[in-house]
This record gives structure tokens, C-alpha cells and sequence, in this order.
């Protein structure tokens, strides 16, 4: 099997599979370790559709803003950090096709597997964390595999360099792109994002986050992000893992700026 793999893809390692989805009529093939932690990524996004959300009127009403959006010229934004190998990214390519997608990653192995599974797409990939501060953290496996690499502070991994929300949108002209969807996993590492200035990421009218006070007992790692939440006056949805924080204020004084 491996020799014919081989022959047919010279080009593929034998130690990664292809996955092959279908989703709203498209069909896509996402290349993969062979690993219960890969495997559990593209379930996620395509069997079990976390990343679709919110629903109902919540979900009208984001979809008319992405309409609006492309209305009026300019280019929705997704941000995607901890994208992993990137089957959230294929994801939202695949959902929003008219959006561009800025996707942040730490970790060198999944970075590897994303520019693959990325390649052709309008996609910006960054090899970095995200968190309140520009600069240099270090990358940390907290024992689940490769979707819970974490960053820390501590000395006690490879150095990653660090990006803020302010220094990701500042790359992204406002002449040119709306921020749309902030989507965040990134394994605790939310305590110290939301800990800092919220003011661009308030930009985001949805905001789509895994918590991690399951991985983190007694760290309160999703306080900040709560605190924020509420001192914003966003909305809450949640569905599986995720929460969706909704802007109402910023979707409205978005369209009136638009047109």
C-alpha cells in the first residue's frame, strides 16, 4: 500500500493520510499525521460542525453582515489562532469563501501540515502565538498531543514569537478588510490575551473560543475572558466546546459605516 502510495504521490510523505470531506458542495482533502489527535481535528470541523455557530436569528444576523460586507467592497476578515494542521481554516474557506482568513500558528510540526493543507488558498499564515504582547514565549506540549501545545512565559521549551490582535489587524488595511470572526483555541492561553487591552478584539462582532479550565483545574484560565465579555456587553452562544461572543453594538455601527 505504501509503495503504491508512493509511486502515485511521490510527493507525500507515507507517514501522513488524506482526509477526504465534503462540505456545501465542495469537495476536500486535508492531509493529516497519522494521530487520534489530527483525525479528532478535522472531525470536529467537518463531522460534527463546531465551528458553525451561532445559530438561528444570532446566525441571520451574521451571515447579513458578511453580505454587507462584501456590499460595500471590502474583504471579511477571519482570524484563526491555534489553527493546527488547519481543517478550521479549510473550514471557514469552504463557509465563507469571499472572506480572507490571517491564521496563527506556534507549533513548527502543525505549522508544516497547515502551509500544506493551505496551499492555494487565500490564506495569511503566521508562525506565532497570540497574546497581549508582542514578543517571545516558549512552546509547551501540556500532554494531550499536538492540539494542546501550549505558550508559556516559563523557559521550559523552544522560543515562539508572540503576536497581539493590534499588531495582526494593523497588517490588514481598513480600507480593505472588515474584522468578521475571531476564532480562538489556544489551549489556556486565553487567560493572558484577555488579560491585556480587549479593545481589538471588541472589533470582532463574533468571537468563537474554546475554554480550557477542563485542561487547567483551579487556574481560572477563562475568567479574563468572561470579564470581558460581560464589560462589553456581547452576547453568548455556545455550542460543544465552543462559546460564541456576539457584538451587536459593533455589527450595528459596522453596517451604518458601510452603507
Amino acid at each position: 500500500m505504501h509503495l503504491t502510495r508512493k509511486i502515485v504521490h511521490p510527493s507525500i510523505p507515507t507517514s501522513l493520510g488524506v482526509c477526504k470531506v465534503t462540505f456545501r458542495g465542495k469537495s476536500l482533502a486535508i492531509f493529516h499525521r497519522r494521530t487520534y489527535a489530527d483525525k479528532t481535528a478535522i472531525s470536529q470541523c467537518f463531522e460534527q460542525n463546531q465551528y458553525d455557530m451561532p445559530g438561528r436569528d444570532h446566525g441571520v444576523l451574521i451571515e447579513r453582515f458578511y453580505q454587507k460586507i462584501l456590499t460595500s467592497g471590502k474583504r471579511p476578515l477571519i482570524i484563526d489562532c491555534g489553527a493546527n494542521i488547519g481543517a478550521s481554516v479549510i473550514w471557514f474557506t469552504a463557509r465563507y469563501p469571499e472572506a480572507h482568513v490571517l491564521a496563527v500558528e506556534p507549533a513548527p510540526d502543525n505549522f508544516s501540515l497547515l502551509q500544506r493543507n493551505c496551499t492555494g488558498l487565500d490564506v495569511d499564515l503566521r508562525k506565532a502565538g497570540i497574546g497581549a504582547t508582542d514578543g517571545i514565549s516558549h512552546l509547551a506540549d501540556a500532554g494531550w498531543g499536538t492540539m494542546a501545545y501550549r505558550t508559556v512565559e516559563t523557559e521550559q521549551g523552544p522560543e515562539i514569537a508572540m503576536v497581539t490582535m493590534a499588531s495582526l489587524l494593523a497588517s490588514k488595511p481598513e480600507d480593505r478588510f472588515v474584522p468578521f470572526i475571531l476564532k480562538i483555541d489556544v489551549e489556556g492561553g486565553e487567560e493572558s490575551l484577555f488579560s491585556g487591552d480587549c479593545s481589538d478584539i471588541n472589533r470582532f462582532p463574533l468571537i468563537i473560543m474554546e475554554p480550557h479550565d477542563w485542561l487547567l483545574p483551579g487556574q481560572g484560565s477563562s475568567l479574563p475572558f468572561f470579564r470581558f465579555h460581560s464589560a462589553s456587553g456581547r452576547e453568548f452562544c455556545i455550542k460543544d466546546e465552543n462559546i460564541a461572543s456576539i457584538n451587536f453594538k459593533e455589527i450595528s455601527q459596522s453596517q451604518s459605516s458601510l452603507g
